[in-house]
Formats: C-alpha cells, sequence, structure tokens
C-alpha cells in the first residue's frame, strides 16, 4: 500500500512540476519587468504571487497524487483489472479537489463567474483537467507499478 501511495505522490509531483515552472516563469519575467520600470513594490508584489503559485502547485499536486494511490490502493481489485474504471476513479480523485480549488480562487474577493473573460477561465480549468486525464492516463502504473500498464 505505501508503494501505491509513494507512486501516486511522484506522479503528483511530476504533474505539479509544470504549472508551477509555468507560473514561476511568468511572474518572475513579469517581476523583472516592473523592476526594470523601477516600480519596485509591484515587482515584490508579482514576484510574491509567483512563489506563492508555485509553491501551492507542488504542495497541493502531490498530496492529491498520494490520495489518488491511496483511493487505488483500498480499491476492489476487480475495479482495477479494468482500464476505464480504473482511470476514471484516478481521474475523479485528481481533478475534483483541483477543480474545486479553482472555483474557489475564481470566486473570491466577491466575483462571480461571468466577471472573468474567457482567457482566464481557460488558464483556470485547464490544469484540472490535465492533470486529471493524466492521472486516469498512468493509474495504470500507479496501481500496480508497472509502466506498461497505463490505460
Amino acid at each position: 500500500m505505501r508503494d501505491v501511495v509513494r507512486r501516486g505522490a511522484r506522479l503528483g509531483a511530476l504533474i505539479g512540476a509544470w504549472p508551477a515552472g509555468i507560473f514561476g516563469t511568468l511572474c518572475l519575467v513579469t517581476a523583472i519587468v516592473f523592476l526594470v520600470g523601477d516600480m519596485r513594490g509591484t515587482f515584490w508584489a508579482i514576484l510574491g504571487i509567483g512563489a506563492g503559485a508555485a509553491l501551492a502547485c507542488m504542495t497541493v499536486c502531490p498530496a492529491l497524487g498520494a490520495a489518488t494511490g491511496l483511493v487505488l490502493a483500498v480499491a476492489p481489485r476487480r475495479l482495477l483489472t479494468h482500464p476505464l474504471p480504473r482511470g476514471l476513479l484516478a481521474a475523479l480523485t485528481m481533478g475534483l479537489p483541483l477543480a474545486t480549488l479553482s472555483l474557489v480562487l475564481l470566486r473570491g474577493d466577491g466575483y462571480s463567474l461571468a466577471d472573468y473573460p474567457p482567457s482566464t477561465h481557460f488558464l483556470f480549468w485547464s490544469l484540472p483537467l490535465a492533470a486529471a486525464l493524466v492521472t486516469a492516463a498512468r493509474s495504470g502504473e500507479i496501481a500496480s507499478g508497472n509502466p506498461t500498464a497505463t490505460g
């Protein structure tokens, strides 16, 4: 059971590394632009946002990966032998909490979902969807430890 949870956490760390790197890099470049423009307050604010986003991705995704591994470890074996229910179970375990977190972040500060442009929705909903799809595709690897058991 520990091996399954460990494999899930490892996959979660790999999934979280991509958005952490992208958010961190984008915020760092933006912060440098404000530093060159002699706007030090904005520089520190954007740098803090980027560091917070990267840290959040690198803590939430491995925790959800470990939770996915735990769910797959305690799931009935007959469910894990078929790729479709195993992948659906893994995708729901990883994707639903991320989607809920995205919804909470978008609804913060009194805004409604209609207040945001479509590009914001695309960015906020692409991470949970991509994480759920990758986790579903790798659910066989998490459950069995066999890299060829994906799908």
